[in-house]
């Protein structure tokens, strides 16, 4: 067993150092987190600390999506993944910040590495408290970037899976068909043996070079050059230790996934929100109420030609990509924007989403302010495991190691 009144000890000072400006919790409680660390059970995870997204289930706490017309009573069971945690020998130490039901408008979270800048979202809290030692994983969601743009804007490991490998019972639904829950973590080992922890399947090792696809043009507007910089020297060290890197173009109608993943989010959140926003639509805020409002003119033949669409794009990238043991492409447009009245935005994440691939984002350097850049490696549908491993041999070849430190100079 962990030592875990040291562990503990570790993260209560890393949340009275970063809390009180950082924002990242829910109704934090120490007495509660020792507790629980306290009554932590046997297993692959034993005494890890996880913060659990507030729009995901756990017994005895209500889930309040970050709105205040939610239930405020305590919900009874627990989410499917956070009863795997448990099983597995984890502890909740607290809810994370999310923005309002997991899209754009967002919570007070702002970020470790300069605190008026955004820390993405929607994951927000998630990202920020393992950007700061709060605890060792956080849950997290993505329906188009909310996993992926928070990892890369606060310095840490996001993983996205395979849509549908780990179970969303018990998460609050934005738009089904697209909702993947994942998680953040400080390292890639760490975010490998989560997996292999909450798959009950042993890590995949790779033996030999890597065969990896460059993708820098995502049929989109560019990234800004300090992310197309910090994917090409990935590359460069990725070659430079001996693995194959090749850049390859994307087939040319995946780029109508952009316009038709909107569509999808807000026709399926329309759906998700119709009894809540029928009661509460006024208190709504302001862009996931447009999003709603857009949502209910979207007719059922226009849902019909998106999913077309979108099998046809899954088989596209499937057959374009299947060579390469992985994409390596930008996993946010830069780094953290200034200002936390918005998330940063989420397209260079969207494609993948869209795709239902599996995604995992590197810290992999620092701009001319010190925030950090990640890079995005995407795997092939339903090879999560391959990915981890894949991912930890692009981190150790990468060797970004940074972390936030507290200026004085912010409010």
């Amino acid at each position: 067993m962990p030592d875990l009144d040291r562990l503990t000890a570790a993260e209560l000072a890393a949340i009275d150092r970063w809390e009180p400006r950082v924002h990242a919790l829910v109704d934090w409680d120490p007495a509660i987190a020792r507790d629980r660390a306290e009554r932590a059970g046997p297993g692959p995870l034993s005494g890890w600390s996880v913060a659990v997204k507030d729009i995901i289930d756990v017994a005895g706490l209500p889930t309040r999506c970050n709105a205040e017309f939610t239930d405020a009573n305590p919900v009874l069971t627990h989410a499917v993944l956070v009863d795997k945690l448990l099983a597995c020998g984890a502890y909740v130490a607290a809810k994370s910040v999310t923005t309002t039901f997991a899209y754009l408008d967002p919570g007070p979270t702002r970020n470790p590495w300069h605190l008026d800048h955004t820390p993405g979202g929607s994951s927000s809290g998630s990202a920020a408290a393992v950007a700061c030692g709060m605890v060792r994983l956080a849950l997290g969601t993505q329906t188009v970037g909310s996993i992926n743009r928070p990892a890369s804007y606060c310095g840490v490991v996001g993983f996205k899976p395979t849509y549908g490998c780990l179970a969303v019972d018990g998460v609050f639904p934005l738009a089904p068909s697209l909702d993947t829950v994942g998680y953040f973590t400080a390292n890639a080992v760490d975010a490998q043996q989560a997996f292999a922890a909450l798959t009950e399947r042993p890590p995949v090792a790779l033996s030999g070079a890597l065969r990896i696809a460059v993708v820098a043009d995502m049929l989109c507007e560019p990234a800004d050059p300090v992310m197309l910089n910090a994917v090409r020297g990935s590359a460069d060290r990725l070659n430079a230790a001996g693995h194959q890197t090749s850049v390859v173009v994307l087939p040319r109608l995946v780029g109508d996934a952009y316009e038709n993943h909107r569509t999808l989010v807000a026709a399926e959140a329309a759906q998700s929100h119709r009894e809540l926003f029928s009661r509460f639509g006024e208190q709504y805020p302001a862009k996931l109420r447009q999003l709603i409002e857009y949502g209910q003119t979207v007719g059922p033949g226009w849902l019909e030609e998106i999913q077309s669409h979108r099998e046809r794009t899954k088989a596209a990238l499937d057959e374009a990509l299947g060579e390469w043991d992985v994409v390596i492409s930008p996993s946010a447009p830069g780094a953290a924007p200034r200002g936390i009245e918005a998330t940063g935005d989420p397209r260079m994440n969207l494609i993948w989403t869209y795709a239902g691939l599996p995604t995992l984002t590197l810290p992999a350097a620092l701009d001319d302010q010190g925030l950090p850049v990640g890079v995005q490696l995407t795997g092939a549908r339903m090879q999560d495991a391959a990915l981890m491993a894949a991912g930890v041999v692009v981190e150790s070849t990468l060797g970004f190691a940074a972390q936030p430190q507290q200026r004085s100079d912010e409010s």
